[in-house]
C-alpha cells in the first residue's frame, strides 16, 4: 500500500447562513469571549419571545437541594436555544447567570438585553436592504 496521500475532491455546498462572530467585551474593552450567531434568522423572533416568556414566568424551585444550580442550568439552556450556540461557553463562563451587577441587574438580564439589541439592529438593517433590493425590481411595474 502506498503512503501517498491523495487529494480527494469533496462535494461541498457552500451557503450564506447569515452567521456573524460577535466579540464579548466588558465596559473597559477587555475581550472576554466570542460567539457565532445568526441574528437575522426570522425564527429568532419567535425563540426570543419564548425565552422572554420563560424568564418572566420563572421561579426557582424551593424544595430542591440544588435549586439554584438547576435554575441556572435551565436559564443557560434557554439562552443556548435562543442564540443557537453554547451560551455557557460564550457568556456564562464569564459569570454565573444570577450574578448581581452594580446596577442591581442580574448578569443574565444584561446578556438578554445585549442580545436583543443585536437582533433588533440586524433585523432592521437587513430588512432595509431587502426592501431596497425589492424596490429596484418592482419599480418598473409601478409606472
Amino acid at each position: 500500500m502506498s503512503n501517498k496521500i491523495y487529494n480527494q475532491q469533496t462535494n461541498d455546498i457552500i451557503i450564506d447562513d447569515g452567521s456573524k462572530v460577535y466579540n464579548i467585551k466588558n465596559k473597559q474593552g477587555k475581550m472576554l469571549g466570542k460567539f457565532e450567531f445568526r441574528p437575522s434568522d426570522t425564527n429568532i423572533v419567535e425563540r426570543y419571545g419564548e425565552v422572554v416568556d420563560f424568564f418572566n414566568n420563572f421561579t426557582v424551585p424551593e424544595n430542591k437541594d440544588d435549586a439554584i444550580k438547576t435554575a441556572e442550568k435551565e436559564m443557560i439552556d434557554k439562552m443556548s436555544y435562543l442564540i443557537g450556540a453554547d451560551s455557557k461557553e460564550a457568556f456564562f463562563s464569564i459569570m454565573g447567570p444570577f450574578s448581581a451587577l452594580a446596577s442591581g441587574e442580574l448578569f443574565i438580564e444584561n446578556v438578554i438585553g445585549a442580545i436583543s439589541k443585536v437582533i433588533e439592529k440586524e433585523l432592521s438593517v437587513r430588512t432595509k436592504k431587502v426592501q431596497r433590493r425589492m424596490n429596484k425590481y418592482v419599480a418598473k411595474y409601478h409606472n
